[in-house]
């Protein structure tokens, strides 16, 4: 996040002893609004001590004020009116172990609007009232990603700078990109997508060292920053976080990431390149992982599928003798019955996304749960969508569950609109949750679920192919 213009701030380390008492600060960060207002050339202020920085430049921004009401540790707030720049500002001095123990933090706010032109009855201002910006949450906000807690491309960028130099060698780059994401985000909301960005980086922080500088400075992208490690330590960290990713799920949905590693070990190297060789990495090895993330994270959820539901394997290999009975008396086309046989593997696998509690519960669902339940139509399209074994199918898996009379779900189409592939699968399922036990009802005999589909042709089925079905199921009585 971006501060206003006219906002600036100073960052300091500070020093101690040999016996831990504390000594002085030295200057390793200036803001570049700073630098555009006051046209100072942050090189002459750099690395050194604030002390000295009093000493030589005690008019600049009240700086001796600052120095002179300093308590290491201790936070304070004052207003100045800066001549050099014609302004208001409010400077917050504090140390703010949340983002960095060893650091002092000096933020100058433009106030100058309130000061000049909002003032409330009573001579009561903004200020007094509490609604000037919380400098530290500002300064999480500028160094710190909001949702994962790891520092932003703001502090990457910077920390990379500063520890660009030659003590800091071998320094290690780690790019790293969540495979799915997208899917994730799609099928199962931004909440899932969020859920699964913060488990990454949960699983990130817990890998790497204190001093290492973890940042996501992209929707799915993170960059690690490794001062004094080698490419081989960085690679070995890395099988160690896609271990903790595979044992470690979020719910239903499987972390993968894929990483690029590149090392500078010389220090006539441009780290630029260093980065952008890691970036390279990064995405050679996301064309090769990515296809068997998504194979991955299919097989995850058809499994954990089958162990809260009734979507088992039985179920798809009589649903496919069913269709393939229906395909055979109607000569569908290969290109028809491998649909079909596609759509008996993956019509449900959207109910991943539906509530453990609402698939298991016994009894009749209510309003809410049942429009839960027809999401799962939704949920499988994006799933299929992203997954080429099953994308030739997608559309069919959101319109599986459409009515003949126009009233089923999403309601997109109705009679001879509904794709033929889709109208059949529509039959033979009816027909085996019939006859298959559920936990909201008992299972039928054969003759009652062949009653029911006589019943409903011509509103549920299709007219023409539930007499076919019902002739063909009389003529081999049934196929489970």
């Amino acid at each position: 996040m971006e501060y206003p213009a006219n906002d600036f701030y100073f960052k300091f380390k500070t020093i101690y002893n040999k016996e831990g008492n504390f000594i002085d600060y030295v200057l390793t960060y200036i803001s570049n609004s700073f630098c555009k207002l006051t046209k100072i050339d942050p090189k002459q202020l750099l690395g050194n001590k604030l002390s000295d920085i009093v000493v030589n430049n005690a008019g600049m921004l009240c700086l001796k004020d600052i120095y002179i009401n300093m308590i290491p540790k201790k936070s304070f707030k004052m207003d100045r009116y800066f001549d050099e720049l014609d302004k208001w500002y409010l400077i917050h001095v504090f140390s703010d172990e949340s983002i960095d123990s060893d650091s002092l933090f000096i933020f100058f706010a433009d106030i100058d609007e309130i000061k000049k032109n909002v003032q409330k009855k009573a001579g009561e201002s903004d200020m007094d009232s509490g609604n000037v910006i919380n400098f530290k949450d500002k300064a999480r906000l500028y160094y710190k990603d909001k949702l994962t807690g790891l520092y932003n491309k703001n502090f990457f960028e910077e920390e990379l700078a500063r520890l660009d130099t030659s003590r800091q060698l071998p320094m290690s780059l780690i790019m790293g990109d969540i495979n799915g994401l997208k899917l994730i985000n799609d099928a199962f909301g931004h909440g899932m997508g969020d859920g699964a960005l913060k488990k990454a980086a949960e699983i990130m922080k817990s890998c790497f060292r204190d001093e290492d500088i973890i940042s996501r400075v992209g929707g799915d992208e993170f960059i690690v920053l490794l001062p004094n490690t080698t490419e081989e330590t960085a690679l070995s960290i890395v099988e160690r976080i896609k271990h903790k990713c595979e044992m470690n799920p979020l719910d239903y949905v499987k972390i993968s990431v894929s990483f690029g590693v590149a090392t500078k070990t010389e220090a006539d190297e441009d780290i630029e390149k260093i980065l952008k060789k890691a970036e390279d990495r990064m995405y050679f090895k996301k064309l090769k992982e990515s296809k068997e993330s998504k194979l991955s994270m299919i097989r995850f959820l058809k499994s954990r599928l089958e162990k809260i539901t009734y979507e088992t394997k039985s179920h798809y290999e009589r649903l496919k003798e069913l269709t393939m009975v229906l395909a055979d008396a109607l000569s569908l086309s290969e290109t028809q019955r491998t649909e079909l046989l596609l759509l008996c593997e993956f019509h449900d696998i959207g109910k991943i996304g539906v509530s453990k509690s609402i698939l298991q519960k016994e009894g009749s669902l209510d309003s809410e749960e049942w429009e839960n339940v027809k999401r799962h139509s939704e949920i499988g399209y994006y799933i299929a969508r992203e997954f080429r074994d099953a994308s030739p199918i997608d559309e069919l898996i959101l319109i599986h569950h459409e009515r003949w009379d126009g009233k089923g779900y999403p309601g997109l189409f109705k009679e001879e609109e509904i794709p033929l592939v889709a109208r059949i699968f529509a039959i033979a399922d009816a027909y085996d949750v019939m006859v298959n036990d559920r936990p909201y009802k008992s299972r039928m005999t054969h003759s009652e679920a062949i009653r029911e589909i006589r019943e409903q042709a011509g509103k549920q089925f299709d007219p023409h192919l539930s007499d076919l079905f019902i002739g063909l199921m009389e003529r081999e009585e049934k196929i489970v």
